[in-house]
Order: C-alpha cells, then structure tokens, then sequence
C-alpha cells in the first residue's frame, strides 16, 4: 500500500505549496495576454467616421506573420486599417500590393500608451494582398487589422497610398 501513502503525501505537498502564496499579490506579468491585445488593438481601430464600414477583420499572431488577399470591388473606396499590439516586438513592416504597385507601412508595436493605427487608403479595384513577415523567436502580440468601406465625399488625404499621389 505504497501509493496511496505517496498520493496523500503528494496532495498534502500540492495544498501546502498552494498556501504559501497568500497574501502576496502576483507580480504583473510583463506580457498581455492575447484577449487584452486583442481588445487593445479594437480600441485603437475604433473610427470616429460613421462613414466606414467595416468588410472583413483579422487579428493575426505576430509570432505568425500574415498573407491574406483582400477582394476590393465595387463602387466605394476603401480603407485598410493595422495596429500591433506586442510587448516583444517593436514594429512590424506590413508589405500591401496590387497588381505591379506596393507599398510598405511600419506598424509600432510596442511603447505606446495609445496604439495609433496605420491608415491605408485606396479605390475599389481588383484584390489587394496584405502580407508580413512573421516575427522571430516566440513572441506575444498581435496584428489586428480591418478592412472598411469609405463614403467617397469622406475620403482624406491620398485617395491611392498605394499607388501614391
């Protein structure tokens, strides 16, 4: 009857272990887990123009990269919008191209308070791919971008960034 003498000592060592602790408040962690990045970086998209609609949403690992295609028909222009949000990486360079044009954007990551996103405007047209190079070792954070919609009277700035003007 060995092991259920070493079960009850293995349970006693597990609740004193656990007791240990009380009291003390655990330290913060120095990495956000992914739902707080996630949130963070929604705060950040958050658009004051009620004009902008947004057509589709992902929110890639940094630790990952990203490749997608993005279909960009139709009459209204459009309006790519990127934040990062990582306390392992400083910035990350967000590659957007369509047909022979591209256009480089670099998306800080980390030490801001406020995550201001990178705004990427451009006309109804064929498919744009948005593409980043996945960031080494294994790092927390997230690239959380949006595709949105304009009303072409609410258009700022540059109506082609990748093209350029």
């Amino acid at each position: 009857m060995r092991i259920p003498k070493l079960l009850v000592l293995l349970a006693v060592a597990t609740a004193l272990a656990g007791c240990t602790g009380q009291g003390v408040d655990p330290a913060p962690e120095a990495v956000s887990e992914p739902d707080d990045a996630l949130q963070s970086a929604q705060a950040a998209l958050k658009d004051d123009h009620a004009s902008a609609q947004r057509v589709r949403f992902g929110s890639p690992h940094v630790g990952s990269g990203m490749n997608e295609k993005l279909e960009t028909s139709g009459e209204k222009p459009y309006r790519l919008d990127i934040v990062c949000d990582s306390t392992d990486v400083r910035k990350v360079t967000v590659s957007i191209t369509r047909e022979a044009s591209k256009k480089q954007v670099d998306v800080t990551c980390a030490g801001t308070a406020r995550k201001l996103p990178a705004r990427i405007t451009f006309p109804a047209g064929p498919p744009v791919t948005m593409t980043a190079a996945p960031a080494s070792g294994d790092p927390m954070g997230l690239i959380v971008w949006e595709l949105n919609t304009l009303d072409p009277t609410k258009v700022q700035g540059c109506a082609n960034e990748i093209v350029g003007c």
